[in-house]
This record gives C-alpha cells, sequence and structure tokens, in this order.
C-alpha cells in the first residue's frame, strides 16, 4: 500500500493515541487500525468534514461559466423559435433541469466525498495530554500507545487490506468565522478534506491517516459512507503503552497482561503524569 507523509510532517514527530482498554484489545487481537468516516462525527462536530464558507463557495464556482453559457444557449435557441432538442444533442429539458439542479447536486456530491472520507486520529506532542487521558479514557481507565509518524506509515504500508493511497497530515485549526479567510487558507499541504476543523478543537492538536471513500459520480444517489479496519504491523506501530495515571494497580495489571499475552515486546508503565513531586526537592540530600 502506498503512504505518502504531507509535507507539514516529518517521521520522527511523535504520536499519541489514547483510548479505552476494550479498544487497545480490539487493536491488538484484529492486528488492525479503526478507520473512522467523517459522517460519523456529526454528533460530536457538524462540521467535521467541512470546510469554510470560502472554500465551498469557491468550489462551486468553478462551474459558473460553464453553466452561465449553457443556459445562454438555451436562451438564445428558445427565443429563436426552434426546438432546442432538434439541434442539441441531450433533451433540452434534461439541460434545464441540470442547470436547475446545480446546487443540490453540488451539495450531494460534498457530502458524499467529504463525510466519506475515511480517518484514523492520531494526538501530535512530544509529552503526554492530561486533557487526552480524561477525553478518551472509559471512566479515568484508559490507555494511550506512543509511535511516530514514520512508524505509522511504515505499519501501513505493509497492509494489503484496501487499494487506496494514504495520506498523513497536520490539521489546520481555523475560525471559520473569520471573514478575512481565503480559499488559500484552506488548503493544507494541497489537500481541503479532512485537514481543516474550527478552532475550538485545537486542543486536541491532530494528525491524520486518511484516504478517500467509494463515492463516485455512479452512485452518489445511494452512497452511504462507511468506517472500515485496515489491517497494520502492530508491534512495529506501537514503540510504547502507557496506563492512565487516575487507574489502579489492579487496572495497571490488567493492561500488563494483554500485552503480555499478545506478545508485545515494549516499554508498558503507567504514566507518572500525577507523580514525581518529591523530586523537586532532591537538591537537598
Amino acid at each position: 500500500m502506498e503512504v505518502k507523509i504531507l509535507k507539514s510532517l516529518s517521521e520522527d514527530m511523535v504520536l499519541w493515541r489514547y483510548m479505552s482498554l476494550d479498544k487497545f484489545v480490539n487493536l491488538l487481537s484484529d492486528q488492525s487500525l479503526y478507520f473512522a468516516d467523517l459522517e460519523s462525527y456529526r454528533q460530536s462536530d457538524p462540521y467535521e468534514g467541512y470546510p469554510p464558507l470560502v472554500a465551498l463557495k469557491a468550489m462551486y464556482s468553478i462551474g459558473d461559466k460553464m453553466y452561465a453559457e449553457l443556459n445562454a444557449i438555451l436562451d438564445h435557441v428558445d427565443s429563436s423559435g426552434v426546438l432546442a432538442d432538434e439541434i442539441i444533442s441531450e433533451p433540452a429539458a434534461m439541460l434545464r433541469k441540470a442547470i436547475s439542479s446545480r446546487f443540490s447536486d453540488f451539495r450531494k456530491r460534498t457530502d458524499a466525498v467529504f463525510k466519506g472520507t475515511l480517518v484514523s486520529c492520531w494526538y501530535q506532542s512530544d509529552h503526554q495530554s492530561e486533557a487526552m487521558w480524561k477525553l478518551y479514557s472509559d471512566q479515568l481507565k484508559g490507555v494511550a500507545i506512543r509511535t511516530t509518524v514514520g512508524a505509522l506509515s511504515q505499519s501501513l504500508q505493509k497492509s494489503k487490506a484496501i487499494d487506496k493511497k494514504i495520506f498523513i497530515g497536520k490539521i489546520k485549526y481555523l475560525d471559520y468565522g473569520n471573514a478575512t479567510l481565503t480559499p488559500k487558507d484552506c488548503v493544507v499541504d494541497g489537500h481541503i478534506v479532512p485537514l481543516l476543523k474550527r478552532i475550538s478543537f485545537s486542543h486536541e492538536n491532530e494528525v491524520r491517516a486518511f484516504f478517500v471513500g467509494d463515492a463516485n459520480s455512479s452512485n452518489i444517489e445511494t452512497f452511504v459512507p462507511s468506517s472500515r479496519q485496515v489491517s497494520v504491523d502492530v508491534k512495529g506501530l506501537i514503540h510504547a503503552v502507557y496506563i492512565s495515571p487516575y487507574s489502579n494497580v489492579p487496572f495497571a495489571n490488567a493492561v500488563k497482561a494483554v500485552c503480555k499475552v499478545f506478545g508485545l515486546e515494549c516499554n508498558v508503565t503507567q504514566s507518572d503524569l500525577l507523580g514525581g513531586v518529591d523530586n523537586l526537592f532532591n537538591f537537598g540530600e
């Protein structure tokens, strides 16, 4: 499988994925990463998959000239008293319908292609995030895996599960209400979707692996986005496993047991995010 790291990233950048224990077990047992379709995020962020208004208007305007010329031709033919169907290969009624449904067709195509894009989401930082522990743990019982952009790319390259090209890029956070935004502001390393999110989500500091879904001109009316599992080299992907700093000893032992069962050889340790304060005073000993 071909994987491309976009230019805003480097292979040595550290990535984290925070999750509940059941999702961690699924990752190890299935030997695959879950790629969610952007439609599935509608409840948590209805803007997910959409660029700002200025970008949508720019995309829509690409067809302005063509539609204006087509409309002018039909008007000219009608005014001449000649039946349009006699001189135009496509029935005039169908062309008129295409013109009148331009906006609704644009919305359908946008929803299908944008919302049908599939993503695997990661937190990018050299350090743990207290907020991520609370957001993605199950009642403060959670697990985080640490890797790098390069390791994620390499683990995906070994997959033969899909025939899609996968990109890995960094999210750009924008104020969607900023009237000074330009279409150029909405392009990230040559891409728009799915690398744009509203500024309110900037705490996620997100990197995404993503690929385009199966929407095309022949199935726009019936296309339904769906998520997929993509096989990966899990042992090559996971450099370290961290256990939530809020969890108790039995939970930590359970995570370590799971790692042992699946043969993980990386370091498995409980996060010290809430510990080590005594080290501040070790200079007096």
